[in-house]
């Protein structure tokens, strides 16, 4: 296998036809086609079926695509790496999750522009449940995460505390605004949650949570995994959920949803980074994590994370 082909294929994929990749990659389709099926001849299996309107990534090409990311990923960050070895500079793809980059994505953006002018910083918006393998397969460098998850091969550094509100919409029965909800309250309605397959951040800590305090989940109303569209279905009164403050505070501050702390400890999650310890860490990296904690902080501190506690680099907790 030649680091050629999966250039080639991740080429192909992207441009999702051959003759496209031929021409952004300026290598004849015929040649394209003969790399493609040796590598899928010394694999073993079909990466690509190929039709009259382009090509179709099959199961395993899918599995392999992902991988040769990662690896071609590898590659040039080992070739910034030996170019400037004592140089902050170079590409960090950071992955954040869908509940977190409401409050971190627009501050972090602005101070990596301003303190890392030679880091080229890339935000992925994911599920939960997808960052760890995209962190294992190398096609994201670090990412924000939570503590719930056992993370042995995984180095993790807190950030923050932050609670999570039970949310309803603005007509939906409830207490008065900003009074508190026991969890027996909560129970005694259905929710909508995130689907149990993407439970790590959010879904997991209040199962667990009703769990410790021997009291029955509430029924679900929907499983949505879109935080958008999560969001809109309690706005229209379809039933409450259980989120991060931050996550709601413009619509909150509008008066579409309404924020009610939950009464019980325990009731919230440990932001912090997260990353792999099989891959090696570039200057680059190392400083976009040192900033990701600086930001997060300082957003607890004055108010813009809201609902949140930071965690200082000492581990320490306000």
């Amino acid at each position: 296998m030649e680091l050629r082909q999966l250039k080639y294929f991740v080429g192909i994929v992207d441009a999702g036809s051959v003759s496209r990749a031929a021409q952004s990659l300026f290598v004849a389709q015929s040649a394209l086609s003969k790399q493609i099926s040796d590598l899928e001849q010394e694999l073993g299996v079909q990466l690509l079926v190929r039709g009259r309107g382009g090509v179709q990534v099959t199961e395993s090409g899918q599995v392999f695509y992902e991988y040769a990311q990662g690896i071609l990923k590898q590659l040039e960050d080992a070739r910034t790496a030996v170019r400037a070895p004592e140089s902050i500079v170079g590409s960090v793809i950071l992955g954040v999750p869908q509940s977190a980059s409401a409050a971190l994505a627009l501050p972090l953006l602005q101070a990596a522009r301003a303190q890392l002018p030679q880091v080229s910083l890339h935000l992925n918006e994911e599920l939960t449940g997808n960052l760890l393998d995209q962190l294992r397969q190398g096609r994201i460098d670090l990412t924000v995460f939570t503590s719930n998850v056992p993370l042995a091969d995984f180095d993790f550094e807190p950030m923050a505390d932050e609670d999570f509100y039970w949310i309803r919409g603005a007509a939906y029965p409830g207490p008065a605004p900003e009074a508190g909800i026991t969890l027996q309250a909560i129970a005694a309605q259905p929710l909508i949650l995130s689907a149990s397959q993407h439970n790590h951040c959010l879904r997991a800590i209040i199962e667990q949570v009703f769990s410790e305090q021997g009291v029955a989940m509430p029924s679900l109303a929907a499983e949505i995994n879109s935080v958008h569209t999560l969001k809109r279905a309690v706005q229209a009164g379809i039933a409450p959920t259980i989120l991060p403050l931050a996550l709601v505070a413009q619509e909150v501050d509008a008066g579409d949803l309404v924020a009610h702390p939950i009464l019980c400890n325990g009731m919230r999650r440990t932001l912090g980074t997260c990353l792999s310890r099989d891959l090696p860490q570039t200057h680059a990296k190392r400083a976009v994590r040192t900033l990701v904690g600086n930001v997060v902080r300082q957003l607890c501190d004055q108010g813009g994370w809201r609902g949140a506690r930071a965690v200082r680099a000492d581990g320490t907790r306000d």
